[in-house]
């Protein structure tokens, strides 16, 4: 199940989350519904759904936002092929995200983590997670340290995992970004054992996720939190380009052996630069006023 969720984030963005003051999951007006009596939204707004066409008859909201009060309370993604879900639910501390846990719908969760966000001077700098495995009382383990560079852009992700219960860390991995101007060009992601207290660098891999031709246009998730969207890509590094202030129109991705594979990603656009939905429109973005 863990690689059908994976797949399915690779033509779909993970989880995000949204602040509202609408607590519905009703479609709300905007330029891509079918209803040509429908208000358009020409004002603020966030990401509600991304609904997708799943077949030559069927559609799925394959990520939808929840809100209550004014913030996200869960945020769901749905699996293109079966009845496959992940729940995110946020807490909060004041205005910041403090807590995250997300869970399958798995009688036997492989997905339970609860990650434990903390700030140092209103940036997001530590990042905790635990992972019942499979129900029992085995805990997995990370910790993570976030890093900005000069500029204050994201400059890598350190993890450090303590697998199987152990009470030393067992395995290191880091997710190092590039960036132009204010879109992620590259994020590689090297995995390694760890050595005692010292990553092992002759176990190393990497892979890499490159992000080009981006256009000049609103990413929808700028809409919504950045920080919930680093504390998703460590689940589904792919979707790291989240973060970034505009659309890309392709996505590669460079495995340590074999060819680079290369998804091409296009766009329509309402008056207001958001994208409504791709090309062919089998994928539309849904949004609420804000």
């Amino acid at each position: 199940m863990l690689k059908k969720y994976i797949l399915s984030t690779f033509a779909v963005v993970a989880l995000g989350l949204v602040v509202s003051c609408d607590n519905t999951t009703s479609d709300p007006p905007n330029q891509n519904n079918t209803n040509p009596s429908d208000p358009a939204i020409v004002g603020p707004r966030i990401l509600s759904k991304i609904n997708s066409k799943i077949s030559a008859t069927e559609t799925r909201d394959l990520e939808e936002y929840i809100t209550n009060a004014g913030a996200l309370s869960q945020a769901i993604i749905r699996d293109a092929a079966s009845s496959d879900a992940i729940t995110a639910t946020v807490t909060y501390s004041g205005s910041k995200i403090s807590k995250i846990r997300y869970l399958d719908n798995k009688p036997t969760h492989v997905i339970d983590n609860t990650y434990n966000l903390t700030y140092t001077t209103g940036k997001l700098t530590m990042i905790t997670m635990d992972q019942p495995v499979l129900g029992t009382a085995i805990i997995n383990h990370s910790d993570f340290e976030v890093v900005y560079d000069a500029n204050g852009k994201l400059y890598r992700i350190v993890e450090k995992k303590k697998l199987g219960g152990s009470t030393t860390y067992t395995h290191y991995v880091e997710y190092k970004f590039t960036f132009s101007a204010d879109n992620v060009a590259r994020m590689d992601q090297t995995s390694m054992l760890m050595d005692g207290a010292n990553p092992d660098t002759t176990t190393a891999t990497t892979m890499g996720y490159a992000y080009s031709n981006y256009d000049d246009k609103v990413n929808p998730y700028n809409t919504l939190p950045k920080e919930y969207f680093i504390v998703t890509g460590t689940m589904f590094p792919i979707n790291f380009n989240s973060i970034s202030a505009n659309n890309t129109g392709k996505m590669t991705i460079h495995a340590p052996a074999g060819p680079a594979i290369s998804v091409p990603k296009s766009y329509l656009y309402d008056s207001q630069n958001y994208p409504v939905s791709d090309q062919g429109q089998l994928t539309k973005y849904i949004y609420k006023v804000l």
